[in-house]
């Protein structure tokens, strides 16, 4: 696999998690369905499997929390909009570093 597969994977996952993320945001994080909660923890398992442990971190963390929370009777703030939060600026911060290692080629090939 070279350097342009790598990042077309790398861009597919990212997109994953982000339209995984706004169905979080429309649906809202006291109402998570099941199906919701399992693919959270697929994709924590699959960007560990790639070695984005920090995302798989975050995702782990958010899958946690949205479970605690939906049995809980009194809603109360917590730190699950932190956690989202981390997870969006990593997503703009890969797609970044992506799109500078094309301009690096870019200028060096």
């Amino acid at each position: 696999m070279d350097m342009y597969d790598k990042e077309e994977v790398l861009e597919r996952l990212l997109s994953d998690v982000e339209n995984l993320l706004e169905d979080l945001y429309q649906s809202g994080f006291d109402t998570v369905h099941d199906s919701t909660l399992k693919t959270l923890k697929n994709m924590a398992a699959r960007t560990a499997a790639y070695g984005m442990e920090l995302l798989s971190e975050l995702l782990s963390r958010l899958t946690d929390g949205l479970t605690m929370r939906r049995h809980q009777l009194g809603k109360k703030e917590d730190s699950l909009m932190g956690v989202y939060t981390q997870l969006y600026r990593y997503i703009s911060v890969c797609r970044d570093k992506i799109e500078c290692d094309k301009g690096v080629r870019y200028y060096l090939l």
